[in-house]
């Protein structure tokens, strides 16, 4: 009994850590693209705030990014496939550049998905962004509408392009492969095996 408990063990383990399949696990980008550091792994996050399978899979993403090796470069960037999308990025930006990212993120993302609330307006997110509490909104603004971020605006958009995304949220691991989009917990499973690969492939 012992020995086939332990032969069930051992099967289980191996389909759970079953090697990942190009075409059913993830694919190749058409046109890589070089990575910022070349001495990490770099993963990066596409998504939108009005995305809400993006909103699903940010707490295993948070989760991840918490607990990623010391080697993996993450990053997260909005998309922007039309001129109203620009909005998004702006906000974003604005909340990583006033230090409020961690306080806004997420109710940001729930007012655009649950409540249907339009931030990428300008408007909308000022009269938002008012109510809420124990943030300085005249500093997110003030970042909302710098330079810097005119400049991020413009990046989200090149890389939207350059990475030909043309779904959220989209995963792309050192500027090659493409996570197929599954249930959160699976997507972090592929997004560990493909870092493991792009780790071995510098050796």
């Amino acid at each position: 009994m012992k020995k086939w408990l332990l032969l069930s063990l051992m099967l289980f383990s191996g389909l759970a850590n079953a090697a990942i399949e190009l075409g059913k696990d993830y694919t190749m980008l058409a046109t890589p693209q070089p990575v910022a550091d070349p001495k990490k792994v770099e993963v990066i996050e596409f998504f939108s705030y009005h995305c809400i399978h993006c909103l699903e899979l940010e707490p295993a993403m948070s989760a991840w990014e918490k607990s990623k090796p010391a080697d993996v470069a993450f990053s997260k960037e909005q998309i922007v496939w039309q001129k109203s999308m620009e909005g998004f990025v702006r906000m974003f930006s604005a909340f990583k550049t006033s230090g409020s990212y961690d306080k806004l993120h997420r109710p940001a993302f729930e007012a655009v998905v649950k409540s249907r609330i339009n931030l990428s307006d300008e408007s909308v997110f000022a009269n938002w962004l008012k109510q809420q509490k124990g943030v300085d909104a005249a500093k997110v603004m003030q970042a909302y509408k710098s330079f810097g971020v005119n400049a991020q605006v413009a990046k989200a958009a090149k890389m939207t392009r350059d990475y030909a995304i043309q779904g959220t949220p989209t995963v792309i691991v050192n500027g090659k492969y493409v996570v197929t989009p599954v249930a959160p917990e699976r997507m972090v499973q592929v997004i560990n095996e493909l870092v493991a690969k792009a780790r071995a492939e510098k050796k």
